[in-house]
């Protein structure tokens, strides 16, 4: 995924597909689709930067060498006076030893220490590694991995089984652009499989194999998920299977685009988590310690400087939205609703460059430089009353810097929602109440 500004990229190529990964954030960060791993020869992405150094040194951080500066000299007169002291001291911990080598439960029968030692692990700290353990194996079986092939390129992803009967759910990305697909069950059976359906401004597919006898994965509310959970990451990152990473929700609906390289604009209600995502990961599994779905692996995080992967910062798409998705493309093969909600205007990241070239009287939030239709054929913010140069600048009272704001404020709402906008015009400002109508399905923003 990719930030929506847009700036230099970097890419990373498979056969000849080339993925080309870029986006810049005012934290300085980019985001890469955590999808396609190269199957041969097997490379660690961005693991190393440049010059060698490991990606957990500051490239150019080194040692001090040289001269240093000369100690300062002590007067003869303390001497005495610290000899006595270093006399005292070894005198007592030469006690304190003795009595510990004295009380000491266990020895040797030379008067020599066994050399052995234990840590007493904490009940509380011994359960919770038994129940990433539990949950780790019972959600694998739920979890494949998913090989892509076209003409004269292959990429590797993950999926997650929806039904006994072979409905599997990925990421749109690990599949667009190529024709035939093999998933690998977690006991390594593999079966060829077909593309049922896939939404790309979602950036969800369904694929379907001919199997029965499956182990579902469980969903969860995601609606309900809290920051700092336990969230387990479960995917083929790199291709290399069943494997297993730990972490926490670290945050709740991010919004973020996936363009200019992926397909979708805009994807909103994103979990963040510290659990590591790499490329190989998308369309797996991220699960609460009771081992349900919370949200699919899609994105992680790049600096923008050397594309080097940023450790701890992965976004996943929500598990209520795959469900209310994934459940059209089996029954339909395609979205056929959104659910979501829709301003309907064309707008513009109002910046400081942009409100001086404009005369624009704020230095943030979207400009409306047209308008664009619902389901119903309508602009819900043209019948509101909005003109092309209202600056839109909160909604429900929420400040909006930019169009990733606004799709996060809205896109969440069901339509018929009404919000009400703050909107700016020269030195004018007022309210406007909108009712929200249904996003479109082919809508890209």
């Amino acid at each position: 995924m990719e930030s929506p500004e847009r700036h230099n990229s970097i890419s990373e190529t498979f056969g000849q597909q080339q993925y080309a990964y870029g986006g810049q954030r005012p934290n300085q960060l980019t985001t890469v689709e955590a999808d396609a791993a190269p199957t041969a020869p097997l490379q660690v992405m961005n693991l190393q930067t440049a010059g060698g150094q490991p990606p957990d040194i500051p490239f150019g951080a080194a040692p001090v060498i040289g001269p240093q500066p000369p100690r300062s000299r002590r007067s003869w007169k303390i001497y005495p006076i610290g000899a006595l002291v270093l006399l005292i001291l070894m005198l007592a911990s030469f006690g304190v030893g003795h009595t510990l080598v004295g009380s000491s439960p266990s020895s040797a029968s030379n008067g020599t220490s066994s050399g052995t030692s234990s840590i007493s692990v904490p009940p509380s700290a011994q359960d919770l590694q038994q129940t990433i353990i539990n949950v780790a194996h019972v959600v694998q079986p739920s979890v494949v991995e998913v090989t892509s092939l076209g003409q004269s390129s292959e990429a590797i992803g993950s999926g997650v089984i929806l039904t006994s009967n072979g409905y599997i759910a990925t990421n749109d990305h690990v599949v667009s652009g190529f024709t035939s697909f093999t998933v690998t069950l977690s006991n390594g059976v593999k079966e060829q499989a077909q593309l049922v359906g896939q939404d790309p401004q979602d950036d969800l597919a369904v694929l379907k194999i001919a199997a029965n006898n499956l182990q579902p994965i469980t969903f969860a509310d995601s609606s309900q998920v809290q920051v700092g959970e336990f969230a387990l990451a479960i995917g083929s990152p790199l291709g290399l299977a069943d494997s297993t990473t730990f972490g926490i929700v670290s945050a709740l609906n991010r919004t973020e685009s996936e363009q200019p390289s992926g397909p979708a604009s805009v994807l909103t209600g994103l979990i963040q988590t510290s659990a590591a995502i790499n490329p190989g990961n998308s369309g797996g599994a991220l699960v609460n310690l009771q081992g349900q779905l919370i949200g699919m692996p899609t994105l992680g995080a790049t600096t923008t400087q050397n594309g080097t992967t940023v450790s701890g910062i992965g976004f996943a798409i929500p598990s209520n939205r795959i469900k209310f998705v994934t459940d059209q493309l089996i029954k339909s093969g395609k979205l056929t609703s959104t659910g979501q909600g829709f301003l309907g205007v064309q707008g513009q990241d109002v910046t400081p460059q942009l409100a001086a070239s404009s005369g624009l009287s704020v230095q943030q939030g979207v400009l409306v430089s047209g308008f664009a239709n619902d389901t119903a054929g309508n602009s819900p913010a043209q019948q509101a009353g909005l003109q092309a140069g209202d600056v839109i600048i909160a909604v429900n009272g929420q400040a909006i810097s930019d169009n990733n704001d606004l799709a996060s404020a809205l896109l969440n709402q069901a339509p018929g929602t009404q919000v009400t906008l703050t909107v700016v015009n020269g030195s004018n400002q007022q309210t406007v109440k909108v009712t929200l109508g249904e996003r479109p399905v082919s809508a890209q923003g």
